[in-house]
């Protein structure tokens, strides 16, 4: 089974702790996005939210695909350091 950076990246941003006034412990942007939902938040905590859950996303994806093109890399140039060649 192969796991989706974008799979990832949405987690990671579901779990990445809110950065907001009055917190002072971990609370998960999607807990506060679940709670804002219940309690009807007015219509500008939604376009800062989606903002920022925008920005938070599109680095967690940045850094997941980062990643996943340095760990290629490196297998692509520990298969060819052993010397081997295919003629």
């Amino acid at each position: 089974m192969q796991t989706h950076r974008w799979w990832l990246a949405i987690i990671a941003t579901l779990l990445t702790p809110w950065i907001g006034p009055h917190i002072d412990q971990y609370v998960p942007v999607g807990w506060v996005m679940f709670q804002a939902g219940t309690e009807d938040a007015d219509s500008g905590f939604w376009v800062i939210a989606a903002v920022a859950l925008g920005v938070i996303y599109l680095a967690w994806l940045v850094l997941f695909s980062g990643l996943a093109a340095w760990l290629a890399r490196r297998r692509r140039d520990r298969g060819s350091s052993t010397g081997h060649t295919n003629r």
